[in-house]
C-alpha cells in the first residue's frame, strides 16, 4: 500500500479504525475480558466489567489520546511527555507491553496511509514502541478527527474488543453483547466533551484498575490462552 493520492475522511478513519477485522493485533487482545474470567469473574458480571473499564482505564487511554493529538498538530517534540504520563497512569508492565504491542500495528499501518508525516516518521524511531493511545491520537491529528470523535473511538474500540472476545470465549447471543457496547458508549458519552477539552499531559485522568492489573499479571503466565491480554 502506498500513500492516498486524495484526504482520508476522518469518519472512514475512525470506522477502518474501531474495524475489528482491521489486522493490527486487536483479534490477540481481549481487553483484559479473558484475564478477568480465567480469574473467575462470572459472565453475568461482564457488562459490569466493561462499564467499569470505560470509567478507569478507558478514560486514561481516551485522555492520553486526546492529549496526543493535540501535542501532534501544536508541538510534536512534546509527545514524549504525553508517553511519559500515560506510563505513569499504567502502572503494570504488562499492560504497558500490549499496549506498545498494539500500538506498532496501528504506527505501521498509518505509516502506509501517510507516508510523508514527519511526526509518524519520528515516533517510529523512537527506542520503544508508543503506545496505542499515543498512536491514535497522532492518527486523529494525521486526519483531522475532531477530539470528541477520538474519545468516542477509544472508548468503542476497547467495549468492542472485549465483547468480541467474549464471543470467543463464552459464547453468548451477539444481540445482548451488543447491547452491552452500546450501553457503555452511551453512559460515557456524557464526559466525552470534557475529555475532548484536554492539552495537557498532566491532565490526562488517572483512573485505576488494580484488580485488572493483578489479573493481567496472572495471565502473562499463562501457556495456554487465547488471547494476549
Amino acid at each position: 500500500m502506498t500513500e492516498l493520492p486524495y484526504p482520508l475522511p476522518s469518519t472512514a478513519v475512525a470506522m477502518l479504525l474501531a474495524d475489528a477485522r482491521l489486522p493490527s493485533g486487536g483479534h490477540a487482545h481481549s481487553a483484559g475480558l479473558e484475564p478477568a474470567l480465567r480469574a473467575g469473574m462470572a459472565v453475568a458480571d461482564v457488562p459490569a466489567y466493561l462499564l467499569s473499564r470505560a470509567r478507569s482505564t478507558g478514560l486514561v487511554e481516551a485522555g492520553t489520546a486526546v492529549v496526543a493529538r493535540h501535542v501532534a498538530l501544536t508541538d510534536p517534540a512534546g509527545l514524549p511527555a504525553v508517553v511519559q504520563a500515560w506510563a505513569a497512569r499504567t502502572p503494570s508492565n504488562v499492560l504497558r507491553g500490549a499496549s506498545r504491542q498494539l500500538g506498532r500495528g496501528y504506527l505501521r499501518l498509518a505509516q502506509q496511509l501517510w507516508a510523508s508525516s514527519q511526526v509518524l516518521t519520528t515516533v517510529r524511531s523512537w527506542p520503544d514502541p508508543a503506545p496505542r493511545a499515543v498512536v491514535l491520537g497522532v492518527i486523529a491529528a494525521e486526519a483531522g478527527m475532531d477530539p470528541r470523535d477520538l474519545v468516542r473511538l477509544v472508548i468503542y474500540d476497547e467495549t468492542a474488543s472485549a465483547a468480541a472476545a467474549l464471543l470467543k470465549l463464552e459464547p453468548r447471543d451477539p444481540a445482548e453483547v451488543t447491547g452491552w457496547v452500546l450501553h457503555v458508549c452511551a453512559v460515557v458519552d456524557a464526559v466525552v466533551d470534557e475529555l475532548a477539552l484536554l492539552v495537557e499531559p498532566a491532565a490526562i485522568p488517572a483512573d485505576g484498575a488494580p484488580q485488572a492489573e493483578e489479573w493481567a499479571h496472572a495471565h502473562a503466565l499463562l501457556t495456554q490462552r487465547l488471547f494476549r491480554a
